[in-house]
């Protein structure tokens, strides 16, 4: 099955922003935070890989973001942190030779365990496996869902240290290599695999540099066709 034709975004920023990532790796960054809280609301995971393609329907998903927005709930026990939380993915569905489509948001629950962090004041470093993952949403008249390839255990980090100062301030880092499963409810379905996914934290100042940078980096993307 094959989209029909589409047309390009009309706001080049978009098309910027996926040439910068297809031009560069992701880079860890940290949070800083007026607490020592997990999870980091709010702020995107960033990923320089996309979360897979179709061939058959000649679709894409590109790199994108996964943000926690809200906190379902949080436990901890001996073997540390449990979390749930609502979550999204923003990313952009092009063709297979990279010309946008339009865009994909995607909304679900997000489960992940830090091990070994048993109080929420606790500082260090700290194993993180993500759990599960449910995010879906509409694309083109279907619906497209990201979930967790449960043959491949999907693991990071999370850091918290405390910085010196007039104020108390913490800095959070928080890193996964996340392998998903995207599936596409055609007639017949599809289903691709990727990973992994190299997610890190994107401060909002970061964000900003993104999303500037994402005009310059259509010069990568020029170089590439043209190649």
């Amino acid at each position: 099955m094959m989209f029909g034709p589409h047309r390009r975004f009309p706001a080049a920023l978009t098309a910027g922003i996926i040439a910068l990532l297809a031009c560069v790796t992701t880079a860890r960054a940290s949070v800083i935070s007026a607490t020592p809280t997990l999870p980091v609301l709010g702020v995107p995971y960033a990923s320089s890989i996309g979360a897979g393609c179709f061939p058959a329907a000649g679709a894409c998903v590109v790199p994108g973001t996964i943000t926690l927005t809200s906190l379902v709930s949080s436990t901890f026990d001996s073997s540390g942190q449990n979390i749930v939380a609502n979550a999204s993915y923003v990313g952009t569905l092009t063709n297979l030779g990279g010309v946008p489509i339009g865009p994909v948001n995607l909304s679900g629950t997000l489960e992940e365990e830090i091990i070994g962090r048993t109080s929420p004041s606790a500082l260090g470093t700290w194993t993180t496996e993500l759990l599960a993952l449910s995010l879906s949403g509409p694309v083109l008249g279907h619906t497209l869902t990201l979930t967790l390839d449960s043959a491949v255990p999907s693991t990071g980090f999370s850091s918290i240290t405390a910085e010196g100062g007039q104020a108390v301030r913490f800095r959070i880092d928080s890193f996964f290599d996340v392998f998903v499963e995207l599936s596409l409810d055609t007639i017949p379905p599809l289903s691709t695999t990727r990973g992994p996914l190299q997610l890190s934290l994107l401060p909002e100042p970061s964000t900003w540099l993104l999303l500037l940078g994402g005009i310059a980096g259509l010069g990568c993307l020029r170089r590439r066709h043209s190649a």
